[in-house]
């Protein structure tokens, strides 16, 4: 090998990632859709530099990395946290690292297959992202090892969710059967699949009580409950917003931020208004009221993905998604 040249600087000086470069010097260009003309152009410069892959180096990858891949769209509450704490944990138990990315949105799903091509990874564990069809396509047919959480079974990949439906539902049928007819919903923009589920079950509810979903109490925000507690605070002042009614929030956070403004203008919970929460969170818990919460069971979710991706690595086919059963978590915000 030519002293001077590393795959890094070969990659540099032809513009191309050094997955390119790799995946060409081992015949694999077609495959991967590398043109023709690309492939002829990095042979060509690798001839004239006299540049040989490492063979060690390329056994070592024929075997397993014992790593696996994160990718999070956001860290943006505990419930991430104690997805990653379960399955970090789990994937240490079975001897194998972890490798966390952030996704952000000026970069590209690729990254996915960077990861596994190049054997940095044996398998990827992704949580919250929408992968565009033509990525979902290929990894399905390349039989990659991708886990999803958080996101549709309907994707065609194995992937792992709490019992999204079951909690808006639940959580909305409990206070129909308390007598509550009066309700405001906070949902969020955005929520991926996790809140779709929440939602289509809180209409479900309805639905099945005979009350009409009011569209015009949907309330949609962001997980970050500023804008809930401004909206509350609006509300109130309109006079919206009135003692016998329920708030039914598609996540703790949300109920909390909600329920400190109906205290700050001297209102009681659950006596003047009943709240409740999905995520079964610690903020819910502590909150004064504890605030009435459904699990979602972040940490089994993460666990789950970890034994689900190793028994793909040694099976060798993908396993059956699944759904934890999580179930409501009564507290003082609603009534007994």
């Amino acid at each position: 090998m030519h002293p001077h040249y590393s795959l890094a600087k070969i990659s540099q000086e032809l513009g191309v990632s050094k997955t390119t470069v790799s995946l060409t010097l081992s015949g694999k260009a077609r495959q991967v859709g590398i043109s023709e003309e690309q492939e002829k152009r990095i042979l060509k410069f690798c001839r004239k530099v006299d540049y040989r892959p490492n063979i060690h180096a390329q056994r070592l990858n024929s075997r397993l990395a014992k790593n696996i891949g994160i990718l999070l769209e956001r860290v943006e509450d505990g419930a991430t946290a104690q997805l990653l704490g379960g399955l970090v944990d789990d994937a240490d138990q079975a001897g194998f690292r972890t490798t966390i990315k952030v996704f952000r949105p000026d970069q590209s799903e690729s990254i996915i297959f960077d990861w596994l091509l190049t054997h940095e990874v044996d398998g990827v564990i992704y949580y919250g992202l929408e992968l565009p069809a033509a990525s979902l396509e290929r990894i399905i047919s390349e039989n990659w090892p991708v886990i999803g959480i958080g996101v549709s079974p309907r994707l065609g990949i194995p992937v792992v969710n709490a019992n999204n439906f079951t909690a808006g539902h639940t959580i909305t049928e409990n206070l129909i059967r308390h007598g509550f007819r009066e309700f405001h919903f906070f949902l969020v923009n955005r929520s991926g699949f996790p809140g779709e589920e929440r939602e289509r079950g809180m209409r479900t509810a309805m639905a099945e009580a005979g009350l009409q979903f009011p569209e015009d109490r949907v309330y949609r925000t962001t997980y970050g409950g500023t804008h809930a507690a401004e909206i509350t605070q609006k509300l109130l002042d309109t006079g919206k917003l009135r003692p016998g009614s329920a708030l039914v929030c598609v996540s703790d956070y949300l109920a909390v931020c909600a329920s400190k403004m109906l205290l700050r203008n001297g209102f009681r919970i659950p006596d003047d208004f009943a709240v409740a929460g999905i995520n079964g969170s610690a903020t819910a818990a502590d909150f004064t009221p504890p605030i009435t919460s459904f699990e979602y069971l972040p940490a089994d979710q993460g666990r789950t993905s970890v034994r689900l991706l190793l028994e793909w690595l040694k099976k060798k086919q993908p396993p059956a998604s699944l759904e934890l059963q999580g179930k409501t978590v009564p507290a003082q915000s609603t009534p007994a």
